[in-house]
Parts: C-alpha cells; sequence; structure tokens
C-alpha cells in the first residue's frame, strides 16, 4: 500500500511540476485508453471465473442493492449539504 501512495504522490508532484510542458496535453486520452483496457480484461477475468457466473444472480441482486443505497445516500447527503450551504438568509447566493 506504501508503494502505491508513494507512487501517487510522485506523480502528483512531477505532474504539478511539469504542467505547463505541452507534452502531458494527451495525458488525458492515454487515461481514458487504459481506463478502457483495464475494464475489459477486468470483463474477460469475470466472464472466465465458472464460480462467480454460477453465483451471479445473488451477486446481482447485492450489487444492485449497495449501488442503489450508494447513490440514495451520496444524493441525499448532496442535498443537505447544498441545504445547509445555500440557504436564502445566508447571504450566498
Amino acid at each position: 500500500m506504501i508503494c502505491l501512495i508513494l507512487a501517487m504522490a510522485a506523480g502528483i508532484v512531477l505532474g504539478f511540476l511539469a504542467r505547463k510542458d505541452r507534452r502531458l496535453s494527451h495525458v488525458g486520452k492515454a487515461i481514458s485508453v487504459t481506463i478502457y483496457a483495464m475494464l475489459f480484461f477486468l470483463g474477460v477475468k469475470i466472464g472466465a471465473d465458472r464460480d462467480l457466473l454460477s453465483n451471479l444472480s445473488t451477486l446481482g441482486l447485492q450489487a444492485l442493492v449497495l449501488a442503489v443505497a450508494g447513490v440514495t445516500g451520496s444524493v441525499l447527503a448532496a442535498f443537505v449539504l447544498y441545504r445547509l450551504m445555500f440557504r436564502k438568509d445566508s447571504g450566498v447566493q
């Protein structure tokens, strides 16, 4: 875990120091391509796992419940935060 944190910290420092370098303008596209490739290979790995596929109906229901709960909690937290931060009487518009 320390290696991951150090790698991210080194990337942040390097990105900060080289933020005006024009050669880094294509990094966003490279990151998108890398994420798509990782998702593809994750799908290949899931498709090859017999145990996972045999329990997909149970796991799918659990995943749906977790996703709905996560989205609901995020929306409620955002609503409460919005109401607290942007009250009519606070002067913030």
